[in-house]
């Protein structure tokens, strides 16, 4: 059976959701990426939320384009990724200054993402020859939000309630149980309150997920992605394009 696996980082693991062509679905939490690859190694695509693809110098021109797509507010939660030797830096204060003489420096919170961009980085040197049957791309959610609302950003936050209820409703378009999953899965991984899996503040996470999952199950083989108009950057160390897939795609 072919399986589509979105994942995001939940507070303390890759949260995980991984859809059927015929509709079933799985939810699960897990403490590292490969761990999840032990138990979805079978997956036809894998989409996550993290940066995959590292350059030496310079921006990458998907999060530029990213950024740009979503404006405003919503262009925030895109953070220019550090180069791979900025990555590969102990501390923060190292990490920026192996970016001096650059035009963008290293952003506290893509700082935060470091051990998760190091993580995932060294699994698909560990299991390059594991792989072939399986696309591990990179996706956003808020740009697939923004694709599946017809090329319009999210108007909320996405850690209000408001802005749950805002990406449940786009997402449910597409996908008619986003409700029921999210429901279920707040009740198994969000309570009870005083021993929480992923805590209150994972609930957008399991949305980033579901949305991930869902593009991952209908891009198709040749996604849309960023960037969109120009040749991807490629990494040279994994010989693999620098992208952010999304889907639909946008006019």
């Amino acid at each position: 059976m072919s399986t589509y696996v979105g994942v995001d980082w939940a507070s303390s693991g890759w949260f995980a959701v991984a859809l059927s062509a015929d509709g079933d679905a799985e939810m699960g939490l897990y403490p590292s990426i490969f761990n999840l690859w032990y138990h979805h190694d079978d997956a036809d695509r894998i989409l996550v939320d993290i940066p995959i693809g590292l350059r030496s110098g310079g921006k990458r021109a998907c999060d530029v384009e990213a950024r740009r797509l979503l404006g405003g507010s919503r262009g925030s939660s895109v953070f220019y990724t550090p180069t791979r030797e900025a990555v590969a830096a102990e501390t923060i204060i190292e990490a920026k200054r192996a970016q001096e003489g650059l035009d963008f420096s290293v952003q506290n919170q893509a700082w935060a993402l470091v051990p998760r961009i190091r993580e995932v980085d060294e699994f698909l040197t560990m299991f390059a020859d594991d792989l072939a049957d399986t696309e591990v791309r990179e996706t956003h959610p808020e740009v697939c939000f923004t694709a599946l609302n017809g090329g319009e950003p999210m108007v909320h936050d996405k850690q209000t309630a408001a802005g749950r209820d805002e990406r449940l409703d786009v997402l449910s378009t597409a996908l008619p149980t986003a409700r029921r999953l999210y429901e279920e899965a707040v009740e198994t991984f969000t309570e009870p309150e005083w021993a929480p899996v992923i805590g209150k503040s994972g609930r957008d996470d399991i949305i980033d997920a579901l949305v991930a999952a869902l593009t991952a199950r209908e891009c198709g083989s040749s996604p849309p992605r960023l960037p969109a108009d120009t040749d991807p950057e490629v990494d040279a160390v994994h010989d693999r394009e620098i992208e952010i897939v999304h889907w639909p795609a946008l006019d």
